[in-house]
């Protein structure tokens, strides 16, 4: 906005002057103002209205208009100890005699406490298996098979209580073990037979053994990281428990390429573990021939530094502290060679040299001459680590030799084959229990399940106990109470969508409330600014010809009449659902002899007797009447030029609107904008005439002395 200087000579208020006209004129830009901000309420009402009634479309409409919503059903059992049950409006009703036989359990293993490890210490997750007696040198391993995940724990020196937790749960059971107690936990994940778990030791032969240190050493085993050596067993495990088997439909060519990318992806994960160790080998020697070059250049024989060395430590922006000694100097300068020398390493061209290396197996000197080799180049390593894969497979293929003694027995339990073992005497032995399905007698015909629900002829049955030879009756009728209680609802939900759009139908005019300024909000409380709009927000449909007719449409649906099978004409009135004689309600429903019902709770409940003594006629006509209010909505909503699909009001029509009170207010903004401008102009015109005519005043005095 100009800054402007004005009435400096005909000492008028100039911008009061024009304020007040530009007041006047504003006045017809307010009301463009105040139509939009009425039009954005009006919106904002029937936005939350038609929300409210789709809703009620979609929810309730939609739901009694289906003969199934009144075929509720309730099972009811003669010992809800034993076993309880609910059932689906496909349920046939009737009774039923059910046994219950058994029921699923998972399996579960609980090792005998573990004593202390071979040096007298307390066992934990981090104890080795060697320290329990258990052979370390390769021969040994553990066989886990759960379900269609065979997992194997080759045992070494390394070999923790922990890895075989982490072995258990890897195979998809629970497993955790106890220090205090000193005990395993294991457990099945799911529940019924399919559920099984076994447990196995296996003593590997002379070859196998062989076989498989012959794969560790190709890959640097006991030098890789622990995540590493995670993989390459990961990979020894594959190869001998996940080998692709061949499927009846498939060819012998099939089945070979398949072979084949699977063993090449377990042949590239090892040839990754491969590149690695050559990776951090190559990464040493440039390391170390970094750090004696930068030695050499920047500290003496004597180990000081050079003044070069002192210059490039300076250079770096590195400070000198005025009372380091030779030595203190020595170190620090050293310290930053280590720090320079691993940020060189990251460069392109040793990351390049490096990589160089992988593939080559050789390394150079700095300047890149004199290679020399620290491993074999990639081909010969990818073809030996493909020969010691084949001959893993082959050897381990010819199976595994059970263990003359189970390893197990130092982990506190035996060979676990999936039966029951019972704790001994003492209280310090295994136990498993056994994985069960549950067993059912429905009507003499056996059923099973893998957990404690059986569904079968629309009812969902739920196991508590086993009953033996004792049967339990279930019987199903229908639910006469829910479905009392789905109708009683949705009459609610209609009542109060129908209750809101009569208060705004019929609100009291606000034909003299106006928008509030900004101005004449500051000189009003929170609480009467709220209220005088709220006055307003109210009106704004009354008498709205759309939401009358709404009103109306729903109305005739609900109250009109249908006819039913037996050739009868049915209303609403005829099940007990009637208007009160009260005008003022205008159309909300009442249930009679309803509990809740005021007006109407001491007559005699009609719909509940039709419920017991003709349901079928009641389910007609009411599915009947609320598929004429549903197809009425539906209609109310259709797409029209003025209204979007699903919407029951003309929103595109206020949309368009909106947008021409929008141009019309940027219009005279404009236009007020510049009429401001021009009574400036012509006031500052004056001001010009004045002070000319001032000036001349000035000079005829001052010619007249």
């Amino acid at each position: 906005m100009p800054i402007r200087m004005t009435g400096l000579v005909s000492g008028l208020d100039t911008e009061a002057i024009i304020g007040a006209l530009m007041s006047a004129q504003r006045t017809k830009q307010t009301k463009v103002e105040n139509k939009k901000t009425k039009l954005e309420w009006k919106q904002s009402v029937w936005s939350s209205l038609n929300t409210k009634l789709y809703n009620f479309y979609k929810d309730y409409a939609g739901k009694m208009r289906l003969q199934g919503s009144y075929m509720t059903k309730k099972a009811s059992s003669t010992d809800t100890a034993k076993l309880t049950a609910t059932a689906s409006s496909s349920a046939a009703n009737g009774a039923y005699s059910v046994k219950v036989k058994q029921l699923a359990s998972a399996q579960y293993v609980t090792s005998g406490k573990l004593g202390l490890d071979l040096e007298g210490k307390n066992v934990t997750t981090s104890t080795k298996l060697s320290d329990l007696g258990i052979a370390a040198d390769g021969s040994t391993q553990i066989n886990i098979a759960a379900g269609s995940k065979k997992v194997t724990l080759n045992i070494t020196e390394d070999t923790t209580v922990g890895d075989f937790v982490s072995s258990l749960q890897n195979a998809g059971l629970n497993a955790t073990f106890d220090s205090t107690q000193g005990r395993f936990f294991i457990s099945s994940q799911e529940s019924g037979a399919d559920g099984k778990f076994t447990i196995t030791t296996a003593t590997l032969s002379q070859d196998q053994q062989a076989a498989a240190s012959a794969l560790k050493t190709l890959v640097s085993y006991d030098t890789l990281s622990a995540a590493d050596k995670k993989k390459a067993d990961s990979v020894l495990n594959n190869l001998q428990n996940n080998v692709p088997a061949k499927n009846d439909k498939e060819s012998n060519e099939d089945y070979e390429e398949r072979l084949e990318k699977w063993k090449s992806q377990q042949i590239d994960t090892l040839i990754g573990l491969s590149d690695t160790k050559v990776k951090a080998d190559a990464t040493k020697h440039y390391t170390d021939l970094l750090t004696e070059d930068y030695k050499s250049k920047y500290l003496d024989v004597d180990g000081k530094v050079t003044e070069e060395g002192k210059q490039a430590y300076l250079d770096a922006k590195n400070k000198i502290n005025d009372t380091w000694t030779d030595e203190d100097l020595a170190k620090a300068v050293t310290d930053w060679i280590g720090k320079k020398v691993a940020a060189d390493i990251k460069t392109s061209e040793y990351q390049d040299k490096i990589k160089d290396a992988a593939l080559t197996g050789e390394v150079t000197d700095l300047e890149g001459n004199n290679p020399s080799s620290i491993a074999p180049n990639v081909a010969d390593r990818k073809s030996a680590i493909m020969n010691g894969v084949d001959e893993y497979i082959d050897q381990i293929s010819a199976g595994v030799t059970p263990a003359g003694k189970s390893a197990l027995t130092a982990l506190g339990m035996g060979e676990i084959d999936g039966g029951e073992v019972a704790e001994g005497s003492d209280g310090s032995g295994m136990v498993v229990i056994s994985a069960k399905d549950s067993i059912v007698q429905f009507n003499g015909a056996t059923l099973t399940s893998s957990n404690s629900t059986i569904e079968v002829n629309g009812l969902t049955l739920d196991l508590k106990g086993v009953t033996g030879d004792e049967a339990v009756t279930l019987t199903v009728t229908n639910d006469n109470s829910a479905v009392y209680d789905s109708i009683k609802e949705f009459i609610t939900q209609y009542n109060s969508i129908l209750a809101e759009m009569n208060k705004y139908y019929n609100a009291d005019s606000a034909r003299d409330y106006e928008v509030l300024t900004d101005e004449q909000k500051e000189a009003m409380t929170d609480e009467e600014v709220e209220k005088w709009e709220g006055k307003i927000k109210d009106s704004l449909l009354r008498r709205d010809t759309t939401l009358g007719g709404l009103i109306d449409a729903m109305r005739n649906s609900m109250m009109g009449s249908v006819t039913a099978s037996n050739g009868k004409t049915y209303s609403l009135a005829n099940l007990g659902i009637v208007t009160s004689t009260d005008y003022t309600e205008r159309g909300i429903l009442h249930i009679k002899g309803d509990e809740d019902d005021t007006e109407y709770s001491d007559d005699t409940n009609v719909l509940m007797n039709l419920l017991n003594e003709d349901p079928d006629t009641l389910t007609e006509v009411l599915s009947k009447v609320t598929s004429n209010l549903y197809n009425t909505l539906f209609d109310k909503m259709g797409k029209t030029r003025l209204s979007s699909a699903l919407t029951f009001y003309n929103n595109l029509e206020m949309n368009s609107q909106l947008s021409d009170y929008k141009e019309e207010i940027a219009k005279w903004e404009s236009k007020l904008n510049d009429m401001e401008d021009r009574y400036y102009r012509k006031f500052s015109q004056m001001e010009t005439a004045l002070s000319k005519m001032q000036s001349q005043q000035n000079y005829l005095g001052n010619l007249m002395g």
